[in-house]
């Protein structure tokens, strides 16, 4: 079966993720549809990841609710303890093969290994959000909404808001967590038009990579997070995005 997805041609289009999993969550038919459309998609991470618990939990020390209880790393293969870095590589490779399912090759997924942190300043977003529309004039900019109780997902929200109004970007768009659907202003179903139905699948199937397990190369990292949002975008639920700041 020939692949839905044409070669790039379109203007560039940068989302930027919080964590490896964010933009299958919240994202995930929206990409997929700008990929469908031949638009040149990139993912670009804002932190590294590595402070979630879900770092306790493969190291035995929590039992984990998903997992229905400990894991025991000596029998399962987990080389623990998993340090920061170890675990951070871990959920970089969830998002790589998360992100190929969303029709972004891994060469236009800027994982910024060396220069990202646990966090991301407002400050900082707004120099990572301005390098790449350098490169890119013109280009559409992606984020998480600036009011997301998540302080890395506002940070980035709030330092795409700041650009969008003091014009130095002229395409903006945050993307709406679950939690928050219904309660963010200017928030409406995103609609993918003729291509919703490939683009629910993309999503679908980039959610499940985010459920790997094959220790020491995957550990379900995002399952043992974050299962019951896993299961609303992988249920085909619209995202939810805004369009104005």
């Amino acid at each position: 079966m020939p692949d839905p997805v044409p070669l790039a041609t379109g203007r560039a289009l940068f989302f930027y993720t919080p964590h490896q999993d964010d933009e299958s969550l919240w994202a995930g038919q929206i990409l997929a549809h700008h990929a469908l459309v031949g638009r040149e998609v990139h993912i670009v991470l804002g932190s590294d990841g590595s402070t979630s618990t879900i770092r306790h939990a493969l190291n035995g020390i929590e039992s984990n609710g998903w997992w229905g209880g400990s894991h025991y790393p000596q029998r399962e293969g987990i080389p623990a303890p998993l340090d920061y870095t170890a675990f951070a590589e871990a959920r970089d490779r969830e998002l790589l093969q998360a992100a190929v399912q969303l029709g972004v090759p891994q060469d236009r997924v800027h994982l910024r290994v060396g220069q990202r942190s646990s966090t991301i300043t407002v400050a900082d977003a707004e120099r990572l959000i301005l390098q790449h529309e350098a490169l890119h004039p013109g280009a559409g900019h992606y984020t998480t909404h600036w009011t997301d109780p998540d302080p890395t997902h506002s940070a980035l929200g709030t330092a795409l808001r700041n650009l969008k109004l003091a014009g130095q970007v002229t395409d903006a768009r945050w993307v709406v967590r679950r939690s928050q659907i219904g309660t963010v202003a200017g928030a409406v179903q995103y609609d993918a038009g003729t291509y919703a139905a490939t683009a629910r699948q993309m999503a679908k199937a980039a959610c499940r990579c985010y459920g790997a397990w094959h220790p020491p190369e995957s550990y379900a990292i995002g399952r043992h997070s974050v299962p019951a949002d896993l299961d609303w975008a992988e249920s085909g639920a619209a995202n939810v995005i805004v369009k104005n700041p």
